[in-house]
């Protein structure tokens, strides 16, 4: 097997979970690219397709010092969704003054610092921004997104093929606003890199959740979403993204882990009380992973008080068991909690 040409790529997020990296891979992989090595923490990937080889390495402002100490200089840098101390990081920078190409968020207040002494790449940037070289125009949140792409200037791919003006249609079988911009980031990515935008439109439209990240686990006869949530801050991100899905009912699990303490799972539960008539809640099932009476008297206090309908469980499967059982079709279903709710798609897969 001889490999002529070697392309890497890294994407910087401050995110937990880079989605612009997930999305960014699964291009490759139905644009006909091989993996051939992918490390055990899932950081990184080497992919093979015709000759060619493609490094795709996911780094944050913790990793990026590493990688810079190891001598790695990027072909393709993409900048998602960073916060302002990242684009201020002087190793951030360091790294963006060596790679040919950066891709950027225009969107982000803060992104054009990360300019202030680069010269040298090639700026794509991306967003909703109608001066952005990349933009969405026209978008449809739903249950999935769906939008126009607009490519607003010609540029050369880095191997040398122009990539014309273009308007097409995409469609993310992802949900949320913000999947929008991971999505821009990728495909910027995926052109410059010489994939066909009809391939680019092919991966997105059958592409898969990162998991426990606005992951849908079903989507038949209704639909599960499946939320890693901590803070309130989690869940009012997740009811944000979510609020314009098409759906008949919503209803909600809520696993609480006691661990949390009274004033951070208060905290979430005040958050779904707050949601309920915007987003028209039918029923919340409670899964508590150990009897805490504290916890279940702020529950009775702040949800009875408001005449919500409510049910507090004890056992996951029989709290799951019951939620399905009262499903419709085109009804919502929202799983919400940390790690204690991890068993729930084995459970559901037992019970659908």
């Amino acid at each position: 097997m001889a490999y002529q040409i070697l392309t890497s790529i890294g994407i910087i997020s401050s995110d937990e979970n880079n989605i612009t990296y997930h999305i960014t891979k699964e291009i490759f992989i139905k644009s006909a690219y091989e993996v051939i090595y992918g490390n055990k923490e899932g950081t990184m990937n080497i992919l093979y397709s015709k000759d060619n080889l493609v490094l795709i390495m996911e780094l944050n402002s913790k990793t990026i010092k590493s990688v810079l100490n190891l001598g790695l200089c990027f072909d393709v840098l993409i900048l998602s969704s960073l916060k302002e101390e990242d684009y201020r990081n002087p190793y951030v920078k360091s790294m963006a003054d060596k790679v040919k190409y950066i891709i950027m968020d225009i969107d982000e207040s803060n992104s054009m610092h990360i300019l202030e002494e680069n010269t040298e790449a090639l700026i794509i940037t991306y967003g909703l921004n109608k001066k952005a070289t990349i933009t969405a125009s026209s978008f449809n949140i739903s249950n999935n997104i769906e939008f126009n792409l607009c490519l607003q200037r010609e540029y050369n791919s880095i191997n040398g093929i122009k990539i014309e003006p273009m308007e097409v249609p995409i469609v993310i079988d992802l949900i949320g606003k913000t999947n929008i911009y991971y999505g821009l980031g990728a495909i910027a990515c995926g052109l410059s890199c010489g994939i066909e935008i009809s391939q680019i439109q092919e991966a997105l439209s059958n592409i898969k959740g990162v998991y426990r990240r606005l992951e849908k686990i079903y989507d038949e006869n209704y639909m599960i979403i499946d939320n890693n949530c901590s803070m309130p801050s989690d869940y009012n991100l997740i009811f944000e993204e979510t609020q314009n899905i098409k759906c008949k009912d919503i209803h909600v699990i809520n696993a609480i882990d006691i661990d949390q303490g009274i004033y951070n799972i208060k905290g979430n539960l005040e958050v779904i009380l707050n949601w309920m008539p915007i987003v028209g809640i039918k029923k919340i099932y409670f899964y508590i992973d150990k009897i805490d009476d504290l916890i279940i008297n702020n529950i009775d206090l702040l949800f009875t008080s408001k005449g919500a309908d409510y049910e507090i469980f004890t056992e996951l499967n029989t709290c799951i068991e019951n939620a399905i059982s009262l499903l419709d079709k085109n009804d919502l279903l929202l799983l919400m909690g940390n790690e204690c709710l991890k068993e729930s798609r084995e459970i559901i897969s037992q019970l659908i």
